[in-house]
């Protein structure tokens, strides 16, 4: 049965070809065809749109391992900010010992996350666009107008919104409450 025009499809659409495992060179070369362009701190084939599941994918060098995208890259990812930021902010999977890795473009920590909280496309992870937002509420220091900007366009994407975020911050227990939901109230 062919689909017409307008027609739903049942199937899930296919994963974006991953070109982290291409030679250098092949990549080099393919990015000066036109083939491939960049996408934050990656690369996408030009031919497939920025989705959030293109850019997880883009990211998929540093999401080697099960790591995590969190905080701005994970705003990032849902299109709730322009860039993933410097450095790249990532967890460890849950249980696992935080890499001793903290360069100038990359930043890995170790965080807890619940089932719910994450997102998965494929073997890459992103926290979800309720818990980004908590987590870039709740961040003690740098809380600037390019996180204020990803909260609200974050907002968005979250069933009840504000209210939802506000929920979730009361009932989670983490440390910073007091200081997200401040923030929160002035977004």
């Amino acid at each position: 049965m062919t689909p017409t025009l307008g027609a739903r499809s049942s199937r899930t659409p296919p994963a974006p070809p991953r070109t982290d495992h291409w030679p250098h060179a092949v990549r080099s070369a393919e990015t000066l065809r036109g083939t491939l362009v960049r996408c934050g701190p990656g690369v996408r084939l030009a031919g497939w749109p920025e989705t959030p599941r293109v850019r997880a994918t883009a990211l998929a060098p540093w999401l080697a391992g099960g790591r995590v995208a969190i905080r701005l890259s994970a705003a990032w990812i849902w299109g709730a900010a322009a860039r993933p930021g410097t450095p790249i902010e990532l967890s460890t999977p849950a249980g696992r010992r935080a890499d001793p890795m903290t360069t100038r473009d990359l930043r890995v920590r170790q965080f807890r996350f619940r089932d719910d909280e994450l997102c998965f496309f494929g073997d890459l992870t992103v926290t979800t666009p309720i818990r980004t937002a908590a987590d870039l509420l709740r961040e003690p220091e740098g809380f600037d107008r390019r996180h204020r900007i990803a909260c609200r366009l974050l907002l968005g994407l979250v069933d009840g919104g504000g209210d939802a975020l506000r929920s979730s911050l009361v009932d989670d227990g983490k440390p910073y409450r007091r200081l997200a939901l401040e923030r929160l109230e002035r977004l």
